[in-house]
């Protein structure tokens, strides 16, 4: 079974982008008495909580002096919303099939959909972080980095999430499997600890490495990652997107058949 009707032109799919993106944002505190206050209220707490823990209950933080804990949360923010992303986004197809199924529209748009949401989320935490370094007198010379960092980040998980996302199709076990492999990917990258010791070449090949050395970069003026891992990231990110939009289209015709 397919749909007989053609996608939609751009600019109808980008309104829906649009609408979707405001829906998926708002269904998050629909019922709630203090509604889209969340969306500050969230990071905001998390940012507080991180602040008390590493300045009064582990002062130095593991290893690290006072400045652990603005490491930590500028590494700490990219990793939930990737995390959320990749997340959300394996099962968007399946989740929206009455949508797949009867709407003339690129199905790309429901991958889309959660990772924008994360990186909304994500930015909203920043915004807060970068608020309480200002307060605390940081020096934030390298903010010009920032919308490089997250456009690199949304773009990296985008081509994931399209790549799970039509696997998931096919392979439903594929979510019991991916939280396992989060978990691992987690302590495998540089967010409690610094990328440095017997294992620093090693983990310069995760590309988690100079994404989050860029927002670590524009939020707390640390080095810039070396030129050869940004052209890796890049590289890496770039191959994700083309593979994802690649093999999410090859599977789409059969799509409506299998959710």
């Amino acid at each position: 079974m397919s749909s007989a009707q053609e996608p939609a032109p751009i600019y109808r799919d980008l309104h829906l982008l649009r609408e979707l993106i405001r829906r998926d944002f708002n269904a998050r505190f629909t019922g709630s008495a203090l509604g889209l206050a969340w969306a500050v209220l969230q990071p905001l707490s998390l940012v507080v909580l991180y602040w008390f823990v590493f300045t009064f209950m582990i002062p130095r933080g593991p290893g690290g002096g006072d400045g652990y804990i603005y490491f930590l949360i500028s590494g700490l923010l990219p990793w939930l919303a990737i995390n959320e992303g990749i997340i959300r986004s394996t099962s968007s197809i399946v989740e929206n099939s009455m949508m797949v199924r009867k709407l003339p529209f690129r199905s790309e748009l429901l991958v889309v959909v959660p990772n924008a949401t994360a990186i909304i989320f994500e930015a909203i935490g920043f915004a807060i972080f970068l608020v309480f370094l200002l307060v605390r007198g940081a020096d934030l010379r390298g903010l010009w980095l920032l919308p490089a960092a997250f456009i690199i980040q949304f773009a990296l998980q985008l081509g994931l999430g399209l790549m799970l996302a039509a696997t998931y199709v096919f392979f439903r076990d594929l979510t019991q499997i991916l939280g396992f492999v989060l978990s691992i990917i987690f302590y495998l990258s540089p967010i409690l600890y610094q990328a440095t010791g017997r294992f620093g070449p090693l983990l310069q090949w995760n590309p988690m490495t100079p994404l989050l050395g860029l927002f670590r970069s524009a939020a707390l003026s640390a080095a810039l990652p070396e030129a050869s891992s940004i052209v890796y990231l890049l590289a890496v990110t770039g191959g994700a997107l083309a593979g994802g939009l690649v093999l999410f289209r090859r599977a789409q015709p059969t799509l409506v058949d299998l959710i």
